[in-house]
């Protein structure tokens, strides 16, 4: 995750939700030597907006660095 460009992307990829959206967050997911999984935002975040499709992507992707399989 060290090489990754992490934070704000300064874009509103399904627009403005709300006064308090700051845009776009490139997120990094991996996991430590203990197994310990870690999500970094780059930054201080308040709340995330996920629609369907990226919160089952989001998911499956926590899923997968924890070691559980999962379906599609």
């Amino acid at each position: 995750m060290k090489n990754k460009k992490l934070g704000p992307t300064k874009d509103y990829p399904r627009g403005k939700l709300n006064n308090d959206d700051q845009g776009g967050l490139a997120i990094g997911v991996g996991r430590d030597r203990d197994g310990v999984i870690i999500i970094e935002f780059g930054t201080s975040i308040s709340w995330i907006g996920l629609d369907p499709a990226t919160a089952i992507g989001f998911a499956k992707l926590i899923l997968k660095h924890a070691g559980i399989e999962h379906e599609n």
